[in-house]
């Protein structure tokens, strides 16, 4: 039966792939081969007779050679894909996260430095006189994120401390200055206003704000949850074509991820044999 042999070893001549899948799919090939080969034999026919015939009903071998060559490169070119589209899901989503971050940072320092030129401008003053109120619009009007501000005498505002803040209410108080002007601010990018309060014994300062908090989330949610998802299917894939595939390891690539497929690799190394671990190189 060397004939047989010979013939799946050179079906699977040039195909890459897991070697251990490789050598299972050439055991069952030549047990195929060797059922036939029987039956023909039983019909009569002599064993070269029938190893040919045998032979031919699987057909030419370049044709054969060439199925087998592309089911193994749609696999594997899927698997690559999904892997491929999840890294640069990951890479977009963090990137998009650190520049929504910044931006964050960046109008966080803005605003505070704007309420400090506010409150040098009001210090010791007991009227907001018109010179200070063009000031104060000139402030909001340098930043491309302050929508508005209201500025009310402390004595007219109820405050409640609390341990690391101070609430404000003035829900009947007739502010002693206000300016709004509109930003820019989309709804379809998630954009959302805050709004900065900070007062002293004189005077208390609110500084409404553009914020992009809320996509800052949504961009980490959404972005993590189809790389999460995708990593996962390719783990999933590449266990199941390496026999490996068990509800256990599913569990592990779903809840653990990259970490739970390190776990699954390592573990699959130290399994093979030296033999196996050569031919995986």
């Amino acid at each position: 039966m060397k004939r047989i042999e010979k013939f799946v070893d050179s079906m699977y001549l040039n195909v890459e792939g897991d070697q251990q899948e490789i050598n299972e799919l050439k055991a069952e090939m030549t047990n195929h081969l060797l059922e036939a080969v029987h039956e023909l034999k039983a019909q009569g026919k002599t064993e070269q007779q029938a190893i040919t015939i045998a032979i031919k009903r699987f057909g030419e071998e370049k044709e054969i050679r060439a199925v087998i060559g592309q089911l193994f490169e749609i696999q594997k070119v899927f698997a690559k894909r999904v892997l491929y589209i999840a890294v640069v899901c990951l890479i977009v989503t963090m990137s998009s996260f650190y520049f929504l971050w910044e931006v964050e940072e960046s109008t966080a320092q803005g605003i505070s430095d704007t309420r400090s030129l506010i409150s040098y401008e009001l210090k010791d003053k007991d009227v907001i006189t018109r010179d200070m109120k063009r000031k104060i619009e000139a402030l909001v009007e340098d930043t491309n994120y302050v929508s508005g501000v209201t500025i009310y005498k402390s004595k007219n505002v109820i405050s409640r401390a609390g341990e690391n803040y101070v609430e404000y209410y003035w829900k009947s108080v007739q502010p002693d200055f206000q300016y709004q002007r509109t930003v820019w601010a989309p709804k379809w990018l998630g954009a959302d206003f805050d709004t900065f309060e900070n007062g002293d014994e004189q005077w208390v300062v609110s500084i409404d704000n553009r914020s992009f908090s809320r996509l800052e989330a949504v961009v980490l949610f959404v972005g993590m949850t189809i790389y999460w998802t995708l990593f996962t299917i390719w783990a999933i894939i590449n266990a199941y074509h390496q026999k490996r595939l068990r509800i256990g390891w599913v569990f592990i690539f779903v809840f653990f991820n990259i970490l739970g497929y390190l776990i699954y690799y390592f573990t699959g190394i130290q399994s093979r044999s030296p033999k196996e671990q050569d031919d995986l190189y």
